[in-house]
């Protein structure tokens, strides 16, 4: 029996998505990552991790996909475009569509990112809604050149949590640019529009959504660990 087919007989579905939706086993820390597991199991999944990670030649992507198929959960699909845009024959959905959608699927936490946004639009309203069911939202704001935005989105968002770029001090990274939406560590969408109106109806904006589980806890991953180094801090308006 390979040391695959012994962690898939020996993990439950609920371990190997615990363990694979993990942010250490990202950074291969297998130790850490088996944290969730019951002490009396730990030691023999930590050993079965390493055997499969050997097989695999240490790729810890290819261990992430492993863990996904154990537990059942679709690990990637293929990457849909989402557009605003005119409307075309045969063109893929709106970024506006895409975004609620996303965050209206989020059963545990979302993981999110604008640079500017409208109080009333779909995004801001899909983020709430997702605060107001127990979903733990964070979300990561600009203060540099959007800090009336920054502090709107706070007061909107009562229970959120809400981070921001730390001051600089030489003038590096500064402005918090990116827009993204990742929830449960399944999905992530990666777009070029803000949680605006503009960018939901007028604009011109393409993104792209990939129900990916290692690409989705890889956002998280980078973002829990850039608060970690401070290089991310909580906003205060």
């Amino acid at each position: 029996m390979t040391a695959a087919a012994e962690l898939g007989a020996f993990l439950t579905k609920d371990e190997a998505k615990r363990i694979g939706g993990s942010p250490a086993l990202g950074h291969g820390l297998l130790h850490q990552a088996v944290r969730s597991v019951h002490g009396d199991r730990r030691e023999r999944v930590l050993e079965l991790l390493h055997a499969v990670l050997a097989d695999l030649g240490g790729d810890v992507r290819a261990l992430t996909t492993v863990l996904w198929a154990l537990s059942g959960v679709p690990c990637a699909a293929r990457p849909q475009l989402v557009w605003t845009s005119p409307s075309l024959p045969h063109s893929e959905g709106h970024t506006t569509l895409a975004v609620s959608q996303l965050i209206n699927e989020a059963q545990s936490y979302v993981y999110a990112a604008t640079y500017s946004a409208t109080m009333g639009s779909s995004y801001v309203a899909a983020l709430r809604e997702a605060v107001g069911r127990g979903v733990a939202v964070t979300l990561v704001v600009d203060r540099a050149r959007q800090a009336q935005t920054a502090t709107a989105l706070a007061g909107k968002l009562a229970g959120a949590r809400i981070w921001t770029m730390s001051p600089p001090e030489m003038g590096e990274y500064a402005v918090q640019h990116a827009k993204i939406v990742m929830i449960d560590g399944l999905a992530a969408l990666v777009t070029s529009a803000n949680f605006s109106s503009a960018a939901a109806e007028t604009n011109l904006e393409c993104g792209v959504l990939l129900r990916d589980a290692a690409v989705a806890s890889s956002i998280k991953a980078h973002l829990d660990q850039l608060r970690e180094s401070e290089f991310l801090v909580d906003y205060f308006a």
